[in-house]
């Protein structure tokens, strides 16, 4: 394997914080060029999906992640 010649920078972290702050201002901007609901209204899988969560297509995106919500 050749050694890689991107830099990587160990000192450059990042707090769970800060990232959800960036991801807060990505969405943001990305609301400017496109709409904020993307979501299909139905789809073939709609029956699973409802079934998954709780009667939702999908998780809630202002839910807090939560893995241990998958095993119950």
């Amino acid at each position: 394997m050749t050694p890689s010649k991107l830099k990587a920078s160990p000192e450059r972290t990042w707090t769970w914080d800060q990232w959800q702050a960036g991801r807060a201002e990505r969405r943001r901007l990305g609301n400017l060029v496109a709409p904020k609901n993307i979501r299909r209204t139905k789809s073939e899988r709609d029956e699973y999906l409802r079934e998954t969560y709780g009667g939702e297509r999908g998780p809630r995106f202002n839910k807090p992640f939560d893995p241990s919500a998958d095993e119950a």
